[in-house]
């Protein structure tokens, strides 16, 4: 008898130790899982909609009307990208990008490979292709505001799915700035609305001094981040 219940106890003590070890496999899987493959990117601007910053390897999107603060948005991201030391780049489809804003904004011009197209949806949408395949940049920006419906419609689809798929497992991020929602596949859509202009003088002289303006972001229910612009 003593040595059936020794047997019986070590079988117990072993299934303890494979179940205890099971256990630990498990949490070891989960905490991989829960932890990023690399450290999203701050926005302190956007401490509700991006309480815990943007997530890496991610195609994501500003879009809204114009003067809604969605240029405003996009150039604080990519500010924060650059002052990390990374190296950014901006594909502007109708040079229309404003340097001087853009440095105010906190952006390290010496680190932004700026790529003007000139009007060519089709040139900004290869540009935008061959730097997402030749890797290293922290963020691309992809300016498509004020483009036509009619030039945004002749996008095909599997575009916006190749770019995805191109940044997985990296931690690049594409943002894609444009008047209205065009990717569909993105991880991230924020729309930017004006709420009201701040105006000083008077009739005929009035000048713009700011803008008051919310973020919505689509896909979560969270209060609207309120964006305050100025004006130089």
């Amino acid at each position: 008898r003593s040595e059936l219940n020794l047997t019986g106890e070590q079988m117990a003590n072993i299934g303890a130790l494979q179940l205890n070890q099971h256990y630990r496999f498990a949490q070891q899987i989960a905490l991989q899982k829960a932890e990023p493959k690399f450290l999203p990117l701050p926005a302190p601007r956007f401490p509700v909609l991006l309480s815990e910053g943007l997530a890496r390897g991610v195609l994501a999107e500003v879009y809204g009307k114009r003067s809604s603060g969605r240029t405003s948005a996009a150039l604080h991201l990519l500010a924060q990208s650059s002052s990390q030391g990374e190296i950014c780049a901006m594909v502007d489809l109708y040079d229309s990008f404003d340097p001087a804003s853009a440095a105010d904004a906190g952006v390290h011009l010496d680190r932004l490979l700026w790529v003007r197209c000139g009007g060519n949806a089709e040139h900004a949408m290869r540009a935008a292709d061959l730097l997402l395949h030749a890797g290293g940049f922290g963020m691309i920006l992809l300016d498509l505001c004020e483009a036509s419906p009619r030039m945004l419609n002749r996008i095909p689809l599997s575009y916006w799915y190749r770019f995805r798929r191109a940044i997985e497992q990296t931690p690049t991020i594409l943002l894609l700035c444009a008047d209205m929602s065009q990717a569909r596949s993105a991880s991230l859509q924020v729309e930017t609305k004006r709420k009201r202009s701040s105006w000083s003088g008077e009739a005929p002289f009035r000048l713009l001094r700011g803008l008051e303006a919310h973020a919505v972001h689509k896909s979560a229910m969270l209060p609207p981040e309120p964006l305050q612009i100025q004006v130089a």
